[in-house]
């Protein structure tokens, strides 16, 4: 067909192992994106669990994941990245499907630990198998497309959800997490192709429990960036705007649809324009991009509401950036008998904030200092910019 031609002569040049392991990415982002902003009005409103309770249960997934990503990047590195992917995402399909069909708190927790599990084992391992797939000089482009994957699969998964999950219907609950877990297996057997077979073969030597995390000054600099990028990303936004600005459901929904849209449609151009910037500059101007979205939250309720939206889209400009640049500089750095822990090191961190972000903004907006958080991260967001400058210190030239 000529329109396909057209269109896959506009696609980037890639190895084509790289376009089922991001086919993979899109399909299970979708299943996501139908059950995971769902997951707390799911376990109250369906179940029967308690808010509290209920928070915290959705909470266990990310706390697991912790623990997961390190074993997942050191089983990545012994046993080779493509067989631990089919492995973790194995696991998230059950432990997904289970979770819609069962009733009591106890076995709630116990599925979400074991989709969580899947899942931070599964991860590294996946960046890890792209990581190995793609040279260097493809790197941005690949995990710029893993992120326009990613994307686009929660936001259609999230449609969905709008248009065919009801809390009066039980039922519809129980097709999403099914239909979840079904695209989960959907991304095993992309996983599993044969064109893939071969692409991280495992290594022969043992590696010790000890050596999970890898001791790289360089390595462990960029994870902490990725923590502090992460406090004040979007994650950060979807748990502090409600508090800060007093938004209606709404005003928030038009945020966090300007969000996506805004990646979906300026990953690739974002890409096209930076693609001859030092990438210390790249993270900069992420920093800035941030503590200016964070301005515009704190002015939402005091000059016009529509400075929410606008702070969303920017933010999705900060991720288009940050993901051309941080995830490759990761893998730049890994040695290939070292990937996965490599990964697996950044992940973690990543997670770590995730888990840190709520918390800050929870002390911050509890004793009824709104407007005090907002600042913060505006100020943490700059200051982080500021440090990005220092990376070509750490880096060696290659990374830079």
């Amino acid at each position: 067909m000529p329109g396909l031609s057209v269109l896959a002569a506009k696609l980037p040049r890639l190895a084509p192992g790289a376009w089922w392991v991001l086919g993979s990415e899109l399909v299970s982002a979708l299943g996501s994106g139908m059950t995971a902003p769902l997951l707390v009005v799911y376990l109250h409103a369906v179940r029967g669990i308690p808010l509290g309770l209920a928070t915290l249960a959705a909470a266990v997934g990310p706390l697991v994941s912790v623990f997961g990503n390190p074993l997942g990047g050191l089983l990545a590195d012994r046993l080779g990245a493509r067989r631990i992917t089919v492995i973790g995402l194995s696991v998230a399909a059950v432990s997904t499907a289970a979770l819609g069909a069962v009733h009591s708190l106890a076995a709630v927790v116990a599925a979400i630990a074991l989709m969580g599990g899947g899942l931070s084992i599964a991860l590294p391992a996946q960046d890890s198998l792209l990581g190995h797939l793609i040279p260097p000089e493809q790197r941005p482009t690949a995990f710029a497309l893993r992120y326009l994957s990613l994307n686009l699969g929660l936001g259609a998964g999230g449609l969905v959800a709008a248009l065919a999950v009801d809390t009066h219907h039980s039922s519809s609950f129980t097709l999403a997490y099914t239909a979840d877990g079904a695209t989960f297996l959907l991304a095993v057997l992309a996983i599993a192709v044969p064109a893939l077979r071969g692409a991280t073969p495992a290594r022969k030597t043992r590696i010790p429990l000890r050596q999970a995390l890898p001791r790289s000054r360089p390595l462990w600099a960029l994870c902490g960036l990725g923590m502090l990028f992460t406090l004040v990303g979007f994650g950060q936004f979807k748990t502090a705007t409600y508090g800060i600005t007093g938004a209606g459901i709404r005003l928030l929904g038009l945020a966090y649809l300007a969000n996506t849209l805004t990646v979906v449609a300026a990953q690739m151009p974002v890409l096209r324009w930076t693609r001859t910037w030092p990438r210390h500059r790249t993270l900069t101007a992420v920093g800035a991009l941030w503590g200016a979205a964070w301005l515009l939250v704190w002015s939402a309720d005091r000059l016009w509401a529509g400075c929410l939206v606008a702070a969303a889209a920017v933010i999705a400009l900060g991720e288009c950036l940050m993901s051309t640049s941080l995830p490759p500089i990761v893998n730049d750095l890994a040695p290939d008998h070292e990937r996965g822990r490599y990964n697996a090191s950044f992940l973690m961190a990543r997670t770590l904030g995730n888990l840190v972000a709520p918390a800050l903004a929870a002390a911050l907006l509890s004793t009824g200092l709104g407007t005090q958080l907002a600042l913060t991260l505006a100020a943490l967001a700059c200051a982080t910019a500021l440090l990005c400058l220092r990376l070509p210190r750490l880096m060696p030239a290659p990374a830079r």
